[in-house]
């Protein structure tokens, strides 16, 4: 039986003069990488022609308004397909909590999405499985990489989540980190202090 040596950890968390930060780089999947870089090429090339299409105007009129459709959804397709590819490449999630801010910010290569929370009003910090419902359209995002999360809390009446592609002992560490420096209400907003 072969031994299984414990590998390092993908995420840091440190004490910072800007506060708790958490960065949490993307877990890759060679085979979605791989996967989308060659559905992009084939997608580069039906993009070219039926815009060549377009600009001379070889399209048939009765189905004009059909390959107009098909050009707008397969290009929206090609977009967030570039998404996942670079997410898979060099996304990351980066935790800050300073003061009363927690800040959680989805980065690839320096650009990025923040959403910003109070302390305050956050509440119930957990661990989630990230499962899938087909009625979700973020948990779709989940196979690629970049939907949902396993670090889940309560803000107002919604919930939200994080830490996409932890595993059950990173997203442990994270949400440690986080309760040893700070208090989150269990149940309702309450009292939060560092």
């Amino acid at each position: 039986m072969a031994r299984r040596q414990p590998t390092d950890t993908r995420i840091s968390i440190a004490d910072t003069a800007e506060g708790l930060r958490i960065l949490m780089p993307c877990r890759k999947s060679w085979f979605v990488i791989c996967f989308l870089a060659f559905w992009l090429c084939g997608w580069a090339v039906a993009e070219v022609m039926v815009a060549n299409q377009f600009l001379k105007g070889d399209s048939p009129p009765e189905g004009e308004l059909f390959m107009l459709a098909w050009f707008g959804v397969w290009t929206v397709g090609g977009v967030v397909a570039m998404y996942a590819w670079l997410w898979q490449l060099m996304g990351k999630e980066m935790l800050t909590v300073r003061g009363q801010t927690f800040k959680i910010r989805r980065d690839i290569g320096g650009f990025g999405f923040d959403k910003e929370f109070t302390l305050g009003q956050m509440r119930d910090l957990r661990i989630r499985s990230a499962g899938s419902s087909p009625l979700d359209f973020s948990s779709s995002f989940q196979l690629w990489g970049i939907g949902g999360g396993v670090v889940t809390f309560d803000c107002g009446e919604r919930t939200y989540r994080f830490g996409a592609g932890l595993d059950e002992a990173e997203a442990t560490r994270i949400v440690t980190a986080i309760r040893q420096r700070f208090r989150i209400s269990e149940s309702s907003p309450g009292i939060l202090s560092s």
